[in-house]
């Protein structure tokens, strides 16, 4: 069982009420995020927010601008290269679509993932020059392709990177728009590679005094990037999704509005759930298991018939990723119980699982030990291991693995996540030392192995009304950054005999019903807790009093609504 501690917020009465007409729950939710002063709250709240960054801020911006409108007005070819996921996929197609409207001579690029892997490669540049190349726009990589750059300005060609990724020590010698280079005065470095891309093509609108509904077009892609890519949805990115997502509920464009109406989507409002767990997998997949193109193509397609067929070809690939995923999960999962249960730093082999799905898989075991995790598999080249990681809160991936960067042939990433490829000879080194670098860590900092849930208040049965969800809408869109906040209901007593509390066609999910105890309130809560029947059961030996940390909801089934609260986490009561 996953440790887990409740950091249980201040929920007294005397925070200072900042704001008239915020309801004071949400005023405590966002004092405890960091957002104390009025306007902020505001900015926060608002249906329309304001936020957002001059792109010429952005070091480079100027010089990129006056490339690219160089390369337009002189009619040259202009090449966009990006990476195979939705964030790369997106990427392409905003600017794609953007550019579009100033030239013909425009082409893009987006490498296989088994064949070519993440980023520049040398073999694609050299086929981009032999079509004719004169400049390459990459979105979404680039920020370590020195060798890369310094080929295509070999070649003749004018090369500039847009990225979002952590830069190394060496630089590409080009033009870089990444806000996260150290001497950028950009005020927001952690937009995702399509808001970069975005940016860029707000630079270029600027400049060219071109009309702003070039730019809202594409916010609906630039929505699907921000949630897929998991950046956090604060500052600049909440702005650009907030007005995203209506985009998105509202879609005009037809390869999108058609997978939302195949998807069973349409007419509901988009939340940033659906894109991911729903629309963005969809994208993925087709990176993952085939070629990319296929969801570039269906965000840039107006022909009816070729967007059906796109779409059907992007629910077959989602449909094989996840039988690949669940046989590749269970593999993985066997061989940490029967391994590395005592290792910090989970890396564990996958055995020929296809390299398109180690990334969720990292994602899951991840999740499942409460580890820092990479997932490695046999490349397309015998004897080359293709690795994803995924991390907890408080541990940058990215820097670890940076340690140990002589064992690489190559990585990248960020602070949770990375990719990587690797002699498989040199696995079980990589191993042993990033859990010494682990085990450091945990003497150091020992609450970082720790999985912590933020309560942000407690709430009376009384309080669940319809009412506080409407306030609670208002915190929306949820997403890394902007975490759903959690609720304690305590000292819930409750009818705990087993074939009450399961659920489901395996009987996995838990379901509560009881009184409060602790308040002079009869009223019942009603909980459910997806998944975590063996947690209340097997591990907790069903307690009859509970304490459970969670969300509400209001629940629709058959004509009846009810109040029901999703539990995130449940412990007996101690008191």
């Amino acid at each position: 069982m996953i440790e887990t501690y409740w950091d249980i917020l201040d929920n007294s009465e005397n925070i200072s009420m900042v704001g008239e007409g915020i309801h004071p729950i949400v005023q405590k939710i966002l004092i405890h995020k960091g957002i104390t002063d009025i306007e902020e709250m505001n900015e926060f709240l608002s249906s329309k927010p304001q936020r957002t960054y001059d792109p010429f801020l952005m070091k480079n911006m100027g010089e990129v601008v006056d490339v690219v409108i160089d390369h337009i007005q002189k009619g040259k070819s202009i090449w966009v290269y990006g990476d195979y996921d939705v964030d790369g996929v997106a990427s392409i197609a905003v600017l794609m679509d953007f550019l579009k409207r100033f030239t013909s001579n425009l082409h893009y690029y987006i490498p296989l993932r088994a064949e070519e892997g993440y980023g520049l490669n040398c073999e694609a540049i050299e086929d981009i020059k032999k079509q004719g190349a004169d400049l390459i726009i990459t979105v979404d990589c680039g920020s370590t392709s020195v060798k890369e750059v310094q080929l295509a300005k070999d070649l003749g060609m004018e090369i500039i990177v847009t990225d979002h990724h952590n830069l190394s020590d060496t630089v590409p010698d080009c033009l870089i728009l990444n806000p996260k280079q150290g001497d950028c005065n950009y005020p927001f470095k952690l937009l995702c590679g399509c808001g970069i891309a975005f940016k860029l093509a707000q630079g270029v609108q600027k400049k060219l005094n071109a009309p702003k509904s070039y730019l809202n077009d594409l916010l609906d892609v630039v929505a699907l990037a921000t949630v897929a890519d998991v950046v956090p949805l604060i500052d600049e990115n909440r702005t650009l999704l907030k007005y995203g997502l209506k985009k998105m509920t509202n879609c005009t464009r037809p390869g999108l509005k058609g997978l939302i109406r195949a998807l069973e989507l349409e007419g509901k409002d988009i939340t940033t759930s659906h894109i991911g767990f729903i629309l963005g997998p969809h994208f993925n997949a087709s990176g993952r298991i085939d070629d990319a193109r296929a969801g570039v193509e269906l965000l840039l397609e107006g022909d009816t018939k070729k967007i059906n067929s796109l779409i059907r070809h992007l629910v077959a690939c989602n449909h094989e990723r996840k039988t690949i995923q669940d046989k590749g999960l269970e593999l993985c999962k066997a061989k940490v119980e029967q391994n590395y249960l005592e290792d910090l730093f989970l890396v564990v082999d996958s055995e020929g699982t296809h390299e398109g799905v180690i990334g969720i898989i990292a994602g899951k075991i991840r999740d499942r030990y409460y580890k820092p995790t990479l997932i490695v598999t046999e490349g397309h080249e015998e004897g080359i291991m293709k690795g994803s990681g995924r991390s907890i809160d408080g541990m940058d991936i990215y820097e670890e693995l940076k340690n140990c960067a002589d064992l690489f042939i190559k990585f990248g990433g960020h602070k949770n996540a990375c990719g990587f490829s690797i002699e498989k000879d040199k696995l079980e080194i990589l191993r042993r030392r990033l859990n010494e670098q682990a085990k450091v860590v945990r003497e150091e900092s020992p609450e970082v192995f720790v999985k912590s849930i933020k309560v942000y208040a407690e709430l009376k049965p009384s309080e669940l009304t319809e009412s506080l969800l409407q306030e609670l809408e208002r915190i929306e869109p949820y997403g890394m950054g902007n975490e759903k906040p959690q609720f304690l209901l305590s000292c819930l007593k409750v009818d705990n005999s087993p074939q009450v509390v399961a659920m489901g066609k395996k009987q996995e999910h838990l379901k509560l019903k009881g009184l409060s105890q602790k308040w002079n309130e009869k009223i019942p809560v009603h909980a459910v807790g997806f998944g975590m029947a063996d947690l209340y059961i097997q591990q907790l030996h069903c307690p009859e009093e509970v304490d459970i940390v969670g969300f509400p909801r209001i629940n629709e089934w058959n004509g009846y609504r009810n109040m029901q609260f999703m539990i995130s986490d449940v412990k007996a009561s101690n008191r």
